[in-house]
C-alpha cells in the first residue's frame, strides 16, 4: 500500500466503528496506566473472557501499584493460578517494586523507561504508553498483524521478526497521532471480533472497501505464518505420594526460574518417550523411585495419563499414586488442607483432580 496522507484512509471509518462496537472490558471503563498494564499483561497469549474475572479479582485485592509491590510472591502466583504463563506475574510484582522505587509508584510515560522494566517489551510498552499515555507507538499483536497483512495484501512471513518490524514502522508513521490508543485498541478488537483467523466475517467490516485482500479474493491465503517446529517432547513419572497415615502429599516449590518457576509442583522424573504399559507402571515407579530418590513405595498404583501442553513443550505423564515412609529430595509433606492454599499451576491441577476423582469413585 502506498501512502499519500499522514494516516489511512480507512482510519476514520475504523475509529467510528471502534467507538460504537467496542466491547465492555473492565480496564476500559477505568482506564489508568496501572489497569492497562495490568490487562495487556495478562491479556498476552489468554483470551478476553478468561482474563476479566481474573483482573477483577486482582485489582479487588491489590487496588493499585503500592499495594502490588507490598505482597508477597506466593500471595500474587495463587492469584495467577490458572491462568498460565506464571514469569508474567512474577515479572508483574518486580515491576511493580520498580516502578514503586523508581517512578512515584505509576508505570512510567516514556518507552526508554517502560522497556526497561521486568517483562515489558515492544509491543507490551507501546500498547500501555499509547493506551494510557497518548504516545504515538503502535502496538502490533497477532490481530493487528492479521488485519494489516489483509489490507494491504502484504505476503511476508509474520512469524518472522523483519515482518513485524516492518508493519511496526508503517503503522508509526500512519496511526493518528492525536489517538493513537484507540488506533491500537481498534486495530486490535477488528482482528479479535471481525478479521478472524478462519472464517472473518468480512460482510461484518467496516473498512472492507479498503481490503485489498479481500478484492484479490485472498483473505483465506493471509496473513502467511511458515512455522518451524520447536516443539519438544517430554514424558513423566508423576508421583502423588501420601504419608503412610494418609493426610499428607509430598511436594515441593520449585526453584524461582525457569519453566513454573516459584510455584508448586509434585515430584516427577522423566522417563523414556514412548507408550508405557499401566500394569507394569506401579512396578517402574517403585524400581526408579529407588534408584533415584532412595526411598520405598508402598502400594504403588497406576493412577492415569494426562497430557498438558505448553506452548512449544508437549508433557505426557504418567501418574502413580502410593505411600511412603520417606519423602523424596527437595519435597515437604503438605496437608490435603492446605493444598488449595499453595499455587500449584494448572498441569499439577490435573494431577489432583485426576485423584480426587479416583477417591470419590472408591
Amino acid at each position: 500500500m502506498t501512502l499519500n496522507n499522514k494516516t489511512f484512509p480507512w482510519t476514520p471509518a475504523l475509529l467510528q466503528w471502534f467507538e460504537t462496537n467496542q466491547r465492555p472490558m473492565p480496564w476500559r471503563q477505568t482506564s489508568t496506566p496501572y489497569y492497562r498494564w495490568l490487562s495487556e499483561i495478562m491479556l498476552q497469549q489468554t483470551r478476553v473472557d478468561t482474563v476479566i474475572p481474573y483482573f477483577n479479582r486482582f485489582v479487588e485485592r491489590f487496588p493499585h501499584i503500592e499495594a502490588l509491590a507490598q505482597a508477597s510472591e506466593d500471595e500474587v502466583l495463587k492469584l495467577w493460578e490458572g491462568l498460565g504463563y506464571y514469569s508474567r506475574a512474577r515479572n508483574l510484582l518486580k515491576a511493580a517494586r520498580v516502578m514503586v522505587a523508581e517512578h512515584q509508584g505509576t508505570f512510567p510515560a516514556t518507552e526508554k523507561a517502560a522497556l526497561a522494566l521486568p517483562g515489558i517489551g515492544p509491543y507490551s510498552a507501546a500498547a500501555v504508553l499509547s493506551m494510557a499515555y497518548g504516545v504515538p507507538l503502535p502496538s502490533v499483536d497477532g490481530n493487528v498483524l492479521r488485519v494489516y497483512c489483509r489490507l494491504t495484501a502484504l505476503a511476508e512471513n509474520v512469524l518472522e521478526p523483519a515482518t513485524v518490524k516492518k508493519v511496526q514502522q508503517v503503522l508509526k508513521t500512519a496511526m493518528p497521532q492525536h489517538r493513537p490508543g484507540d488506533f491500537n485498541e481498534a486495530m486490535m478488537e477488528l482482528g479479535a471480533v471481525i478479521c478472524l483467523p478462519a472464517s472473518p466475517l468480512c460482510q461484518n467490516c467496516p473498512i472492507q472497501d479498503h481490503c485489498e485482500a479481500h478484492g484479490q479474493h485472498r483473505v483465506d491465503q493471509l496473513p502467511l505464518r511458515i512455522k518451524k517446529d520447536r516443539t519438544t517432547r517430554h514424558h513423566y513419572l508423576v508421583m502423588y505420594l501420601q504419608n503412610p497415615a494418609g493426610t499428607c502429599v509430598a511436594a515441593q516449590k520449585n526453584p524461582p526460574i525457569g519453566l513454573l518457576g516459584g510455584l508448586w509442583a509434585f515430584p516427577m522424573m522423566e522417563i523414556s518417550a514412548g507408550t508405557h504399559d499401566m500394569e507394569a507402571l506401579p512396578a517402574l515407579a517403585a524400581e526408579e523411585a529407588a534408584a533415584r530418590w532412595q526411598i520405598a513405595l508402598q502400594q504403588p498404583e497406576a493412577a492415569g495419563k494426562l497430557r498438558h501442553v505448553f506452548s512449544h513443550r508437549h508433557w505426557t505423564m504418567w501418574v502413580v499414586s502410593a505411600l511412603s515412609a520417606e519423602l523424596p529430595p527437595a519435597c515437604e509433606w503438605v496437608p490435603h488442607s492446605e493444598l488449595s492454599a499453595r499455587a500449584f499451576p494448572e498441569v499439577y491441577q490435573k494431577v489432583r483432580r485426576l485423584m480426587e476423582e479416583r477417591a470419590a469413585s472408591i
